[in-house]
């Protein structure tokens, strides 16, 4: 799809579904608002697929002469997570979670989007969607897989980013349910190079939710796991 330029400034603009953003002088509106050549490029789309693009945040103090916020598509984002190099952007695991999940993130505005961290997305879809929220932890953990066996990368996705949602009374039930025949996220979340709280609470679920074999083929992985852990307590 051709580029859509801001009207304001000519940058290029992320699409929201009817809604446009420049992350150059940070002005937005509607589709409608756009100029006539810029409309005529949407309709002559003609699988009327929108590209979605993040900028980083603009900021307050416009710097003379330089751009004020950088454009990145998912394979931008994919590539910056599979490499844990966030040098470019900061934002790239929850960006990565906006670009690739659309309709979950629409029911928050671009501001509200811009104050949260990776963190705060996964756990707000936890509440309104938790399916979708197992599908962001999945999308994470295996773009970042090679890192899951470093502790201070295991530790910033499963020991901050992604605690409370995997301990989320909402999101256990289909974690579990999708636990039950992916061998692959099995793996990433027990013989990571951070076990802990998370990983109990995921074992006790599997008791409650009556799926004692899966419960007992996690805690074999756990136990398996070369890294430090605190001992598990299944109730």
């Amino acid at each position: 799809m051709a580029t859509i330029r801001c009207p304001s400034c000519g940058s290029p603009v992320m699409l929201r579904g009817k809604r446009w953003e420049c992350g150059w002088c940070c002005d937005f509106g509607d589709l409608s608002s756009l100029s006539p050549s810029e409309k005529a490029k949407l309709a002559r789309a003609a699988d009327h697929t929108v590209q979605v693009k993040i900028t980083v945040t603009c900021t307050d103090d416009p710097r003379s002469g330089e751009q004020a916020g950088k454009v990145f598509d998912r394979k931008a984002l994919e590539d910056m997570v599979k490499r844990w190099d966030f040098s470019e952007n900061e934002w790239a695991c929850r960006d990565l979670l906006i670009v690739a999940f659309p309709q979950a993130v629409k029911r928050w505005t671009p501001e509200e989007l811009s104050k949260m961290d990776t963190m705060d997305l996964l756990v707000e879809t936890g509440k309104h969607d938790p399916d979708t929220a197992v599908q962001m932890i999945r999308l994470l953990l295996d773009t970042a897989e090679e890192h899951l066996q470093t502790p201070a990368a295991a530790r910033q996705l499963l020991g901050y980013e992604m605690y409370d949602v995997l301990m989320d009374e909402n999101v256990l039930p289909p974690l579990v349910q999708q636990l039950k025949g992916d061998d692959r996220l099995a793996f990433q979340l027990f013989c990571s190079a951070y076990a802990g709280r998370p990983q109990e609470k995921i074992l006790q679920a599997c008791g409650r939710l009556g799926e004692p074999e899966l419960q007992k083929e996690l805690l074999e992985l756990l136990e398996i796991n070369p890294f430090p852990h605190d001992p598990v307590e299944i109730q």
